[in-house]
């Protein structure tokens, strides 16, 4: 396991949440309002109460708000802070991921029960102008998803996700939008962040081991617990996760 840490001049603010990739590239919401890339540094005019932001490539980004009564809460900006669509995500956003141009959105128990939108999906997939592709819950005609405890990209054209509530592995494909589930181990029963490497997924935290690390190898059948950490993680991809503080972030590097 490695770790690069990077620190970040937010001109006297604190990051509100961040997202960053294995090349260094970073976007990151302040308390200030503003938005800080490696390049940029924007004040935006959005009333955001519990703000999530991600790049969606080297034009746009999306910044949304966790929570909403059914009000629009993803928008779409470019880097110039010209406010290009807002959309409905849904209420209870647990997490957003960007992969092969679709925006990837899950919910927790709180949104999946909640008012009508996206968020009763437990997984929702949105194009760059905000239209809902997917969501398994519709898919599947009746409740797959109750709360949806961590997702990550997993190679070119897939994302795993881990959801409550029979806690077990599903493997969504972007391009046929096919989901193969897995029997899973309870080792790390109620993991809340993954990653993926060639050939093992990597789970933190469990109901019962908060800050522990666990490799799983399908293929052999084989679980190891081999580590600790404290922060709170986020999986990207390639075996990596992030975690983000006030004023830097980290890479977490599984894979080594």
């Amino acid at each position: 396991m490695t770790e690069q840490t990077v620190y970040i001049d937010i001109r006297h603010g604190k990051i509100i949440d961040l997202d960053a990739d294995e090349q260094g590239n970073f976007i990151a919401y302040t308390d200030k309002k503003k938005v800080v890339t490696n390049y940029e540094n924007l004040l935006i005019d959005l009333e955001l109460h519990f703000p999530i932001i991600r790049r969606l490539n080297n034009d746009y980004f999306l910044i949304a708000d966790c929570r909403t009564q059914n009000i629009l809460n993803g928008h779409i900006l470019n880097f110039n802070g010209q406010l290009i669509k807002s959309f409905l995500v849904g209420d209870g956003v647990q997490d957003i991921i960007i992969h092969q141009d679709k925006i990837i959105a899950t919910y927790f128990d709180e949104g999946v029960f909640g008012s009508v939108g996206p968020n009763k999906d437990g997984l929702a997939i949105f194009n760059f102008l905000g239209e809902q592709l997917f969501g398994v819950n519709s898919r599947k005609g009746h409740l797959v998803i109750s709360d949806c405890y961590c997702i990550c990209k997993h190679g070119t054209n897939r994302v795993l996700f881990y959801a409550y509530s029979d806690l077990n592995l599903s493997e969504l494909n972007l391009d046929t939008l096919k989901i193969d589930t897995f029997e899973t181990p309870r080792d790390f029963l109620g993991a809340s962040a993954l990653t993926s490497t060639t050939d093992k997924i990597i789970f933190h935290s469990s109901y019962n081991a908060k800050n522990s690390l666990f490799s799983w190898d399908r293929n052999k059948k084989e679980v190891i617990e081999f580590g600790q950490y404290s922060a709170n993680l986020r999986g990207i991809k390639n075996g990596k996760f992030l975690a983000f503080g006030d004023n830097a972030y980290t890479i977490i590097d599984m894979s080594e």
